[in-house]
């Protein structure tokens, strides 16, 4: 593999408006017609970009499915061209080839290599930017390809334009090629104003993920196999050039996403594997060993915080999110920029702890877990469920989608336990009684996590919230079998950045945003829920006790400070390599011009949504001392839990409380509060500390909470 560093100049040999051959095709184009022997002389001739007069065209065409197009280049001395860029400004798709090869395409076309014809669409629109003042998509040419690519004397570049529809109203073709030259000749004419030459990626306080395709272009499906190297110093900077000591083997790759497939800084979802392509579970920069990783590419976030800080807080509330490192990435020689290293969502012992469902499980306490279900678009990673009818007038149903046991895993049986149990909890949730002690809701499930979920989709106020990107799950029912929300996942959008569906606004409950003719919906159960007084309650507790805490302003602003800190250099080459901080970007609600300005943005947003909060979280009439009519004791909360765990006794009288803590063997670990409490609510903790002070190690512990002559016992899971 070539890094790319910086070339002794760069030189454009084609421009956008130069002299170009095109035709309008109504049949399949002939062979050859993208090589240097073909004859084009029949073909119409007129400056470039070729379009429909809206504003970035050189030729007017009439409307059309497709355009071909084609320019000669002299190519002096192949040697001294050692890297190459195609700069393409398009709407909607378009085929790139240099002597009849391809050198790239859009991704809203079939896959590199496949033949399209000249009759086909789009799969979606893309809109050129340039004429509004943004750049060109930027396709990256090594050394190596050039000099299988190029020959010294006459080259051609040819192009085949596509719309997204014989009705699209408009149609752009703007492309320009420009050289690496290595040494000081001169060959051609200086780049345009807007060109941004690639720099030098020298070295990084970050780890540096370096991914080598051979050339093979990542696409959307299928994934490609790969190499990863991982340069990872802990105790001083990464260079490139220092040997993989993070991971150095095989790969398969895809890009990722919804609507951010759109976004020219793509995401990737990989996994690592043997050299026999089977999955390899591997430890990568600190997290626990799997296979499955996510490459998250933050763009539109201009923070590039917003997705590390919710996981960070939801973690920090004591369920698991997916743990993330920053990183800077490189692919086949071309920088990246900033990206996020995490965590994929699936069953693990260190990720969704939830038993293991084999496909023969299929009876019995077996069959009761456990499920990952998702809620979210149609086109999502997974697109097998079911869509739940509403059971509610002037409510929508949900579309349900399988995600653990994969929809190529999971059994008939499986389907309909997991179909049918969520069926029963919306069941309930639609009937008079669904909040009834005894006959509601609460059995069914984990009330906290539904809370916390709730409160880091409040808190941020992610336009999405409840109802994209959402999961719950559940375990067998002789572990716990309620049905748990959570892990979150998918927080761009949040924090203020959108303009949409009042996401801009530090006010206001996101439970109540008008969300228009949307087609997905905030589920009904969730406005039941929040209509329940026993949930309001323990949600207004839960924020408070959070608010003295991890969603103090300190505490956020403190994991604010110490991520810009970290990033603070590589921010600066994130943002070379892609100029978007002065430009809007969709959604964004904010455009500051400036990184700082952009932190200084997400600060304010975050302190003003606190405060909002309070005020009207403090409105709810929440009698939290009254006197209990017998002794009652919550279950340990959060669990499994990081940095503590608490333990809410109601005591009708004076009484005796003594808390102990056990390790897995039976050793004990640490007694607390051997103490005489009066009666009222008591909160009773443990930090994961043993005797003398000392932090414990990650794992299951045991516990006995004494009240008087009532024992409590149960196990906990502490995860550092």
């Amino acid at each position: 593999m070539q890094i790319l560093y910086a070339q002794h100049h760069w030189e454009t040999a084609i421009f956008a408006d130069d002299n170009w051959r095109y035709v309008l095709p109504t049949s399949e184009m002939p062979s050859g017609w993208n090589t240097i022997s073909f004859d084009d002389n029949i073909w119409n001739e007129g400056p470039g970009g070729f379009g429909y007069s809206d504003g970035d065209d050189g030729t007017i065409i009439s409307t059309t499915i497709s355009v071909y197009l084609r320019t000669d280049f002299f190519v002096t001395d192949v040697t001294k061209l050692s890297t190459a860029i195609l700069s393409a400004d398009y709407d909607d798709g378009f085929i790139a080839y240099i002597n009849g090869n391809e050198i790239g395409r859009s991704y809203n076309l079939p896959e590199p290599g496949t033949f399209v014809d000249f009759n086909e669409v789009t799969s979606y629109d893309h809109e050129a930017s340039l004429y509004n003042g943004g750049q060109p998509e930027s396709f990256v040419i090594d050394s190596i390809a050039l000099d299988t690519l190029l020959t010294d004397g006459d080259n051609v570049l040819a192009i085949q334009v596509h719309n997204v529809g014989i009705n699209s109203s408009d149609m752009s073709s703007n492309f320009f090629l420009t050289f690496g030259i290595s040494d000081n000749s001169m060959f051609y004419s200086d780049p345009p104003s807007w060109f941004q030459a690639p720099f030098s990626f020298l070295q990084s306080n970050l780890p540096i993920v370096i991914i080598d395709t051979n050339d093979e272009e990542i696409v959307n499906d299928p994934r490609i196999i790969a190499h990863m190297g991982i340069i990872n110093n802990e105790t001083g900077m990464n260079h490139m050039g220092d040997p993989f000591n993070g991971y150095d083997g095989q790969i398969s790759i895809e890009i990722r996403g919804s609507s951010s497939q759109n976004f020219p800084k793509k995401q990737y979802a990989l996994e690592t594997q043997d050299s026999e392509g089977e999955n390899l579970n591997v430890p990568i920069l600190g997290m626990p060993e799997e296979n499955d990783w996510i490459l998250h590419a933050p763009y539109s976030d201009k923070s590039l915080l917003r997705n590390y800080l919710a996981y960070e807080l939801a973690r920090d509330m004591g369920s698991y999110a997916s743990r993330t490192r920053f990183c800077e990435l490189v692919i086949n020689g071309d920088y990246k920029g900033l990206y996020i290293f995490m965590e994929k969502i699936k069953q693990d012992n260190n990720r969704v702890d939830i038993s293991k469902l084999e496909p023969d499980e299929t009876s019995g306490d077996n069959l009761t877990g456990g499920y990952i279900v998702k809620i979210d678009k149609w086109n999502g990673e997974t697109n097998d469920g079911w869509y739940s009818e509403p059971l509610l007038d002037d409510f929508d149903g949900v579309w349900y989608q399988y995600h653990y046991p994969k929809p190529d895993d999971i059994v008939e049986e499986q389907r309909d336990y997991i179909m049918d149990y969520i069926t029963d909890f919306e069941t309930i949730m639609s009937s008079d009684t669904y909040n009834d002690p005894a006959e509601g809701y609460y059995e069914k499930v984990n009330l906290e996590s539904f809370i916390d979920v709730s409160f880091l989709g409040e808190i941020s106020k992610n336009v999405d919230a409840y109802r994209l990107s959402a999961y719950m799950y559940k375990d067998k029912d002789s572990v716990d079998g309620r049905l748990t929300m959570g892990p979150i996942w998918d927080y761009n959008l949040a924090f203020g950045n959108a303009d949409y569906y009042d996401g801009w606004n530090p006010e206001g409950w996101q439970m109540d945003v008008e969300l228009g003719n949307d087609g997905f919906k905030i589920p009904f159960w969730w406005y039941r829920i929040w209509d329940d007084t026993t949930y309001l309650t323990a949600f207004n507790q839960r924020w408070q006790d959070l608010r003295e805490s991890i969603f103090s302003e300190d505490y956020i602003m403190s994991l604010i400070d110490s991520a810009t800190t970290l990033i603070d250099d590589a921010q600066i080459r994130n943002f070379q390599r892609w100029p978007v901080l002065d430009e809007y970007v969709w959604p964004n609600a904010y455009v500051g011009g400036s990184y700082a300005y952009e932190i200084e943005y997400l600060k304010n947003w975050i302190n003003n949504r606190l405060a909002w909060m309070d005020s009207e979280l403090l409105l709810l009439d929440i009698k939290e001392n009254d006197i209990p009519s017998e002794i009652s004791i919550k279950k340990p909360y959060p669990n499994p839990f990081n940095p503590k765990t608490a333990f809410v006794v109601n005591l009708t009288n004076k009484s005796s409380i003594r808390l102990d803590i056990y390790n897995i063997l039976g050793k004990k670990v640490k007694s607390i509060n051997k103490n005489v409490f009066p009666q009222g609510k008591h909160t009773i903790t443990w930090n994961a500390t043993n005797a003398i002070g000392g932090q414990v190690e990650s794992g299951v512990y045991l516990y006995e909470l004494l009240v008087n002559n009532r024992l409590e016992t149960g196990k906990l899971l502490y995860i550092k």
